[in-house]
């Protein structure tokens, strides 16, 4: 049992570094002293790429953290 939890430690923790490295940076960075940054307003909207991601991110991160817990508790 303790083997198997770890595996799916391992595999949810792949699914979370690998979901965060391709989500996209929510910071404008140095492009908002010129103005010359997008505004977010609406670039939100209509994109299921960066809705899966979090959803992904997410999911993965509660598989994770319960797998933890129950290895704790063994």
């Amino acid at each position: 049992m303790r083997t198997l939890l770890s595996v799916i430690i391992a595999i949810a923790c792949l699914v979370v570094i690998v979901a965060v490295m391709l989500q996209e940076s929510k910071q404008a960075g140095l492009g908002t002293l010129d103005g010359s940054a997008d505004s977010s307003w609406g670039s939100y909207a209509g994109t299921s790429r960066k809705q899966m991601l979090e959803k992904t991110t997410l999911i993965a991160s509660i598989v994770m953290i319960v797998a933890l817990i129950a290895v704790a508790a063994l």
